[in-house]
């Protein structure tokens, strides 16, 4: 659906169902470069599984128009303002690498906002290689398709998937040219400017969640482990592929998601 938020048309993906302020809110944030896409297996799952689910393209990102958010602190900002312009109180807050560094920041600053935190392929700290950053200026293309070969597991690279009619690097490379051209350079140095993220984890007091990979490249295993071991109350989740693992093992992350909430309900 679009809404005018902010005086700028913003795009939620519901999953094909009404939001319903009644029902739990699943809340999918997306990572650097991506947008509601990012979760094409997981929105019209859970939407009818009995949960009212957002998955927002954040400005810049997508089908969302408006200023990109410069910074995560920016970013969870523009999240807390859109759960009140939907009128939620009921919120599950799920987010995907950088999407994790928002979560974080989101719950840091209105810790009674969130029933409960899920984090896919994330961790405290995201750091950058400089290259990266210095080639989403200057080639952003090159860097998309870098991002995407680099982010997917053995699976992309063998080209299976058990997704029938599902292409992880033909998907992964289309979802990234939706965006703004300079939104790549954007969100990386945003999770590169990121340091909260150890006070903002020691501070969450709900159940939480992280499904890290033990392939991934981009956030590496060790550094989400060493996250979560900043966490009271984490469950952890490990899942045999690389960055993108909603994408890659969408039914494994579902089964894990389902589990978790049935729990905490």
């Amino acid at each position: 659906m679009f809404i005018n938020f902010k005086g700028f048309k913003t795009y939620i993906n519901t999953g094909g169902k009404k939001v319903d302020k009644n029902k739990t809110t699943l809340c999918f944030i997306h990572g650097s470069g991506q947008n509601h896409l990012s979760f094409v297996q997981q929105s019209r799952y859970f939407a009818n599984k009995g949960y009212s689910v957002i998955i927002p393209d954040l400005p810049g990102h997508g089908f969302s128009e408006g200023k990109p958010c410069i910074s995560i602190e920016e970013s969870a900002e523009w999240i807390f303002d859109l759960f009140k312009e939907l009128n939620l109180n009921d919120v599950v807050y799920l987010g995907h690498s950088q999407g994790c560094l928002t979560g974080l920041e989101l719950n840091k600053n209105h810790p009674k906002l969130l029933k409960g935190l899920i984090f896919i392929a994330g961790s405290n700290i995201i750091p950058v290689n400089q290259f990266l950053i210095d080639l989403a200026s200057k080639d952003f293309k090159k860097a998309y398709k870098m991002m995407v070969t680099w982010g997917h597991g053995k699976d992309g690279a063998m080209f299976t998937n058990n997704m029938p009619g599902h292409a992880h690097f033909g998907e992964g490379f289309n979802i990234m040219n939706m965006n703004n051209d300079k939104i790549l350079k954007i969100d990386l140095e945003a999770c590169n400017k990121y340091d909260a993220g150890i006070e903002a984890a020691e501070s969450i007091d709900i159940p939480t969640l992280a499904v890290l990979a033990k392939f991934d490249q981009m956030t590496p295993l060790k550094s989400g482990q060493k996250f979560v071991d900043l966490l009271d109350n984490c469950d952890l989740k490990i899942l045999d592929c690389g960055h993108f693992l909603q994408a890659e093992r969408p039914k494994e992350l579902n089964i894990f998601i389902s589990s978790y909430l049935r729990k905490l309900n």
